[in-house]
Order: structure tokens, then sequence, then C-alpha cells
């Protein structure tokens, strides 16, 4: 849904792209083209940021998954 709406910024659009990418890495790999994307608005810094970011939510998520963590 971040895609279809005017809230977020370029630089925020850039971000979500990559975790989106980043998160559907067992799909296949970050393609050039949402690196790319990234790199053309967010600073190595800021991309390292989120790649660790989306790793460790992707974790937490796979972990309250397997445990069957009730979500309130």
């Amino acid at each position: 849904a971040w895609a279809e709406t005017g809230y977020f910024s370029q630089t925020d659009r850039a971000a979500l792209r990559l975790t989106e990418a980043i998160t559907r890495v067992p799909d296949g790999h970050v393609s050039d083209e949402d690196y790319n994307a990234a790199a053309a608005l967010l600073t190595p810094d800021q991309i390292s940021a989120v790649a660790w970011l989306t790793t460790v939510m992707n974790a937490f998520n796979r972990v309250a998954i397997t445990s069957r963590y009730p979500v309130g």
C-alpha cells in the first residue's frame, strides 16, 4: 500500500522499496533496479541501516510465527 499513497517522500519510498526487496530475497535477490533506486536517494549509511533493520524485523517475525506468538 505504501506505493499507492501520497503520504511518503521519495526518500521514504526508496527505503520502503528496498525493504520490500530485501524481505522478498527468498523469491530471488535484490535487483539492480531496486538497489539503484535506493542508492539514488539514500546514502550508503542509510542503505546499510535499511538492510540491517529489515533483517532484524524479518528475523523477529519469523521467530514469532514459528513460536505461534499471539498478536494482541
